[in-house]
């Protein structure tokens, strides 16, 4: 297949600081060999750069997938982030059912993880299987199986409609009327109710743009407020509720609450009071998963 062999030719050195990831996970059967760590199977935990966690002998490692590469980043068993610096692996990749093999070796990323670069926009829908040995970064290799897809930049379309919530033009719910189409307007996007409203969206594109991504979410509950395609950014960099553990906006829209002048996003608002009764102790979390909350901003300032 045609975009199959453009992963020879399209391996290229990267850089990666952050991720957003989706994996599909599966069943988890591991056995040992003697001299490395050998795992083969899937997790569903979630690691600090929006990937998987795979358990892998006494270490966790978390798989990133991306279009533009693959990574792979080493844990202890109290979350910190192993050097990889002198590490090097091998990555043996296929895609769905076909029964090719692509061979990468691994090198160290700037971003503390150890990784390839490699063009995987051809093959977004598909189940990429993966087989990997990593060296020089524990005792002894570490080698596990792992399968999933390639995730999303930013935030997906379901969550970035209900953040925005009504369509700039008709003022009517999104999904009122069907898939809600997408219009590209720069670097940023806004949802209409239907073919109709575009060509006027884009005739007043900047008065629109200014009034979604600036708008403040009102107050649902005391002390959670709603977000809005303003916290688009935000929720991208923090990825996940603190207290839950879970994929923001997987339970609808996220909630907003201020904890000690900074906006932390939960899953739901029944999140909220274990944000207030232990402050720093989730703030902690965040910082240890390179997250750092903006400063809070409600309708009321």
């Amino acid at each position: 297949m045609r975009f199959l062999r453009s992963f020879l030719s399209a391996i290229f050195v990267f850089g990666f600081t952050s991720f957003a990831f989706s994996q599909q996970s599966g069943s988890t059967h591991s056995h040992s060999a003697e001299g490395h760590h050998h795992e083969h199977g899937h997790a569903a935990a979630a690691g600090p750069n929006g990937g998987t966690i795979h358990k892998v002998g006494d270490y966790n490692v978390e798989t990133v997938i991306r279009e533009k590469g693959i990574m792979f980043t080493v844990l202890s068993t109290d979350a910190k982030q192993l050097d990889v610096s002198k590490a090097s692996g091998k990555l043996s990749l296929r895609v769905g059912d076909n029964a090719k093999e692509y061979a990468y070796d691994l090198k160290p990323l700037k971003n503390g993880a150890i990784g390839v670069g490699v063009n995987l926009s051809k093959v977004v829908s598909h189940d990429l299987h993966l087989n990997v040995q990593l060296q020089g970064i524990t005792s002894s290799a570490i080698e596990f199986h792992a399968m999933g897809r390639v995730g999303e930049d930013g935030l997906s379309d379901a969550l970035l409609i209900s953040l925005q919530g009504t369509c700039p033009v008709s003022g009517q719910s999104l999904g009122s009327m069907g898939k809600p189409p997408k219009v590209q307007l720069g670097d940023k996007a806004l949802f209409v109710c239907c073919a109709g409203c575009v060509d006027k969206l884009k005739k007043s594109s900047d008065e629109y743009l200014t009034k979604y991504y600036t708008a403040k979410g009102k107050e649902v509950r005391p002390g959670v407020f709603e977000s809005t395609l303003a916290d688009a950014d935000a929720i991208a960099a923090q990825k996940v509720c603190p207290v839950m553990d879970e994929p923001l906006g997987g339970m609808g829209v996220p909630g907003k609450v201020n904890v000690k002048g900074k906006a932390v996003f939960i899953c739901c608002a029944g999140c909220a009071k274990k944000l207030a009764a232990e402050p720093d102790k989730y703030l902690a979390a965040l910082k240890e998963k390179g997250v750092t909350p903006p400063a809070f901003e409600s309708e009321f300032d």
